[in-house]
């Protein structure tokens, strides 16, 4: 499993979507939006983040105590992080966007 490290994080949000509401279809949607501007405000403020989907919906809901008529949608953890690797390099315009070509 990837996600040994959820034992030492300071922060974790759990966002789930109720199941029954009418807005329900649109909850993923809203839940991934909210979060990845989470995500964006805390590393203004020098806080990594990591995206959690590799987790045991069960196993947290009875950890949580979350009712059944939920999902959980996803995990976020955040911290700061013990290290800034360098970014990867980008690639040019010319590698990523054709003009005209079938």
């Amino acid at each position: 499993m990837f996600n040994r490290f959820i034992k030492d994080v300071p922060v974790i949000i759990v966002r789930c979507s109720h199941k029954d509401l009418i807005a329900g279809k649109w909850s993923t949607v809203s839940t991934t939006i909210a979060l990845q501007n989470m995500v964006v405000a805390a590393w203004a403020m020098g806080v990594g983040s990591c995206w959690i989907g590799d987790f045991k919906e069960e196993k947290v809901k009875r950890l949580l105590s979350i009712p059944e008529n939920w999902n959980i949608v996803a995990l976020v953890s955040f911290g700061y992080p013990a290290e800034k690797p360098q970014p990867p390099r980008k690639k040019s315009v010319e590698e990523i966007v054709g003009f005209d070509k079938s």
